[in-house]
């Protein structure tokens, strides 16, 4: 069992194995102090400065939680035990710099997510080496963090990726902790208290109705508060173009291998950004570069990009809500609104959270898929829709989704008016060229 403990803000005193110490203690987890858990969220919260090691910790000392819960109806042995507590802790390992603002140039330029890159890390870096010699095989963990299922158990890997797990009750509290906002505290042990395994599914019991609503609002409001915040959004749309115009001569998209990748974090990017030299590079790349230099600036002054224009939409059509995720359509309208406003398309954006680089948005997990049963009165635990219990629930169904349109200070008022002739009719379907 525990043989010492970490004091953590958020989740109190946090026990570790001596297998923990050990995974720990690798480059590769260590690595993960130098990620911010928010990338630049500081910009408009100045305390949201935690990293994904911190989190990976918080992760961990859940997924123990409720594997403990989980026993009094399934068995999960002790080396089970702790290998969730290996995959919570290891679910973040593949985290670029700057997380999500990275994955997406990665998964653009290389095809490449935080979890297929993650599993790189578990089985083919020195971590490899530090699991066996634990004795555990880094594909079994790699199958239980990243996989759908863990030896036909389903609900082991549910324990660290569903729609209530450890990652997502972590990331709430800590990020509400250290950005101030209130709105992401939740009960936390009442959730856990209230698990229970209901064919192969974690579900979660009816008494709990409350815990789970208030779990879904925080969701909701810290995505409002804080994941898409105007002026976090203005910060990271900026570090994302500075990323992507600079990809390959950062080192970001060229990497070789694992190691090669994992040299990467924030710092080392930011670093990279600002040494670059439009003088010294290739004549065809410069422009990029000095656009880079400029935004990089600006975020150093904290010159943001001002939101000129914004629409929420409410729509239950799955194809309509996910339209603009795609980069050709937000493309197409940031072309029509330069041409109406008479600005450079350049200098206008088209944001809506569906992107990678936001850690979190409403639609993302669907709250009528919440497993949840209720009692019989013969004691038995009968499966049932959240939606014939929840009004709540069937609120929040709908799809949310917020059109925001951000420029450069001077030409924020045609930039405005540009945009709401052309986001004036919605759903706008017909509209796009695909």
């Amino acid at each position: 069992m525990f043989t010492r403990y970490v004091r953590d803000p958020v989740q109190g005193y946090i026990g570790l194995t001596d297998i923990e110490k050990q995974v720990i203690d690798t480059w590769q987890v260590q690595r993960l102090r130098g990620i911010k858990q928010l990338s630049i969220a500081s910009m408009a919260y100045p305390g949201g400065n935690h990293t994904r090691f911190d989190h990976s910790l918080g992760a961990m000392h859940l997924a123990g939680q409720i594997a403990e819960r989980l026993r009094a109806s399934v068995t999960i042995s002790e080396d089970g035990w702790q290998m969730i507590r290996l995959a919570g802790l290891l679910h973040d390992i593949g985290h670029g710099p700057f997380s999500h603002s990275s994955e997406e140039i990665l998964v653009k330029y290389r095809g490449l997510n935080h979890e297929q890159l993650g599993k790189e890390v578990v089985e083919k870096s020195e971590l490899a080496d530090v699991l066996k010699g634990c004795g555990f095989e880094p594909r079994e963990i790699i199958d239980l963090t990243f996989g759908k299922e863990a030896k036909g158990k389903r609900y082991l890997h549910q324990i660290t990726a569903s729609q209530v797990d450890a990652d997502k009750l972590d990331f709430l509290v800590r990020d509400s902790y250290y950005t101030g906002v209130e709105y992401g505290r939740i009960d936390i042990s009442r959730l856990i208290q209230a698990m229970d395994v209901i064919g192969e599914d974690i579900a979660i019991d009816l008494k709990a109705l409350y815990a789970l609503e208030a779990f879904m609002i925080a969701r909701y409001e810290m995505f409002l508060a804080v994941y898409y915040h105007r002026s976090v959004r203005a910060a990271e749309i900026m570090l994302h173009k500075a990323m992507d115009y600079t990809h390959d001569l950062t080192g970001l998209t060229t990497f070789k291998n694992i190691d090669e990748f994992l040299r990467m974090d924030d710092a080392y990017i930011q670093t990279k950004l600002r040494e670059l030299d439009p003088k010294a590079v290739d004549p065809k790349k410069r422009d990029h570069v000095e656009k880079a230099k400029d935004l990089v600036a600006r975020l150093d002054r904290r010159d943001l990009l001002k939101a000129a224009y914004q629409r929420d939409v409410h729509i239950r059509d799955p194809y309509v809500a996910k339209l603009l995720s795609d980069e050709a359509v937000r493309h197409q309208k940031e072309e029509e609104i330069a041409t109406k406003s008479g600005v450079s398309p350049e200098f206008i954006v088209v944001d809506v959270p569906t992107l990678d680089s936001i850690p979190y948005y409403p639609r993302e997990i669907d709250p009528m898929e919440v497993p949840v049963f209720k009692l019989t009165s013969d004691d038995k635990k009968e499966r049932v829709p959240l939606s014939s219990y929840s009004r709540l629930i069937n609120v929040l169904k709908g799809y949310v989704d917020i059109i925001r349109v951000y420029t450069l200070r001077e030409y924020r008022k045609q930039v405005e008016a540009a945009a709401a002739e052309v986001f004036k009719t919605l759903p706008f379907a017909a509209q796009i060229s695909m």
